[in-house]
């Protein structure tokens, strides 16, 4: 790849094919502090924290959390005049005063902006020069606070040597092509003729194969930000984690703690990396699973977790349901969760009825000193459950997710429902909406996004119902039962704000 890509040509590329932008929890303030939390590292609070995010593009991201943590201050930096116009224009409409957004190169950052607790660099380390990775790594070895910490994603070796053969054949086919679209009809075109060719000649190409199938089926943003970006240079984990030692900073963890785990590889395997150091260990483990993808935390090499014992560290923080405990719900299998993560249990079913309790609440949190009381009133004396285990499995298995400053989100209607301020500008604009977890959910129906747009607070079911029924879509009678199964949904996709 070119390694003198200017700035002003990365933006140009931006400004051509806008980043489909989406929130992404793993980089809200309340998962970094979670993680860190559960680690015994002693991260900034995320309620008065500052923040910086590094390719803010449009704001998709950086401003919801502003929005959800109002004393906290917030700052986002992107190379395309375009995006950070648009998301001027969307904190203006929204009346925000703790976010600022500017188009500027990360390595000319202003210093009178001072130091972050946070600094969120999604979708660029591998997307830029070499020279612009040192830079951002650089800034974070300066700016970030005693105890603050990165959140950093980037393509990997040795599962990126898969994607990088594919891109190699792709950029073969269309450099000579100036114009954007005609470069990614031409891309997928040559993409399915290669994925289609015939039957194959070794084992290997079947991978080679389904990259390219799943390349001709990628979204106009992925394939030309990310399967067609110049630069696009997947690294080692070893050659990132030295390239953060030289700026002072160290590897915490993975955003995603289940992705460090020895989880579905082989017990010889789990046995080989039992035997490395950390950062040894890691690289080891992107050999076994062939990763091509990390999500990292790093922080100054200096601050270092504390050793506190995981029951201090879990005693202040909030428990909710993932996504995955969610789907073993519905598909009927909390009782094989149940098993997994208590093997132990012999018909007291006390772990089970956690985890009904968790989905019962879904998308909404509980205090763990609360879930710790009603476990001591159901103990028995002959199967006491261990609770700081039962969280750290399940947590670490992406079952439940922790938290230190939890999304305020009502879980159910109230008698005057409200949806936050970006979700109700949102539904009159687009199908994506941002929920109250930092997450989006599509909205197809107009009746439903019309509903939200007026959920101010100021109405009850009746009055949304009358508001609604000059615009409605369908049969008048209808309108009432809707409005009442819609805010039940709503509450349900985490989409009302507490």
């Amino acid at each position: 790849m070119d390694p003198a890509v200017s700035s002003a040509t990365l933006a140009a590329r931006y400004d051509a094919i806008p980043y489909d932008v989406r929130p992404h929890f793993l980089t809200h303030p309340d998962r970094l502090a979670s993680v860190a939390t559960f680690l015994g590292y002693a991260a900034p609070l995320p309620s008065g924290c500052r923040v910086l995010e590094v390719g803010c593009n449009d704001g998709a991201n950086v401003i919801p959390m502003a929005l959800s943590l109002p004393e906290a201050t917030f700052v986002g930096c992107d190379l395309s005049p375009t995006a950070v116009a648009a998301a001027k224009a969307t904190i203006a409409a929204l009346g925000l005063a703790n976010i600022e957004l500017r188009c500027e190169d990360l390595a000319t950052l202003d210093p009178a902006l001072g130091d972050f607790d946070y600094i969120v660099a999604h979708g660029v380390y591998s997307w830029v020069p070499p020279a612009v990775r040192e830079a951002l790594l650089a800034l974070a070895g300066r700016r970030l606070t005693p105890h603050g910490l990165m959140f950093v994603s980037y393509n990997t070796l040795p599962g990126g040597h898969v994607r990088m053969a594919a891109w190699e054949m792709l950029h073969h086919h269309v450099d000579g092509i100036a114009d954007p679209r005609a470069r990614m009809e031409a891309a997928r075109a040559l993409a399915r003729l290669v994925a289609e060719g015939g039957p194959a000649q070794h084992a290997a190409d079947d991978a080679m194969r389904a990259e390219l199938r799943a390349i001709a089926e990628r979204t106009d943003s992925q394939l030309f930000h990310d399967d067609l970006a110049v630069p696009n240079d997947p690294v080692h984990f070893r050659d990132f984690a030295a390239a953060a030692d030289r700026h002072g900073l160290a590897f915490l963890a993975e955003a995603e703690l289940h992705s460090m785990s020895g989880a579905g590889i082989s017990a010889a395997a789990r046995q080989f990396l039992s035997a490395r150091d950390p950062l040894e260990r890691e690289q080891y483990l992107d050999f076994v699973r062939l990763r091509r993808f990390r999500q990292s935390l790093v922080r100054r090499r200096e601050a270092r977790p504390s050793g506190r014992p995981l029951a201090e560290q879990l005693a202040a923080m909030h428990v909710s349901a993932d996504a995955s405990l969610l789907r073993a719900a519905e598909a009927g299998k909390l009782p094989d969760l149940a098993r997994q993560l208590e093997p132990a249990e012999r018909g007291g079913g006390q772990v089970q009825r956690l985890l009904e309790e968790l989905v019962r609440r879904a998308p909404g949190s509980l205090p763990i000193a609360e879930l710790a009381a009603r476990v001591a009133a159901g103990e028995r004396a002959d199967s006491p459950p261990a609770l700081d285990a039962l969280l750290r499995d399940a947590y670490v298995g992406s079952i439940l997710n922790l938290h230190v400053h939890p999304p305020q989100v009502a879980t159910a209607p109230s008698t005057s429902p409200t949806a936050n301020r970006l979700v109700r500008l949102q539904a009159g604009r687009q199908q994506d909406l941002t929920t109250q977890m930092h997450t989006w959910v599509r909205i197809p129906d107009a009746n439903a996004r019309r509903l939200l747009t007026l959920l101010d607070g100021t109405r009850d079911v009746a009055q949304l119902a009358n508001a609604l029924a000059p615009d409605w879509h369908g049969a008048r009678a209808e309108v009432a039962t809707f409005v009442g199964h819609a805010l039940v949904q709503f509450g349900r996709l985490g989409l009302l704000a507490a």
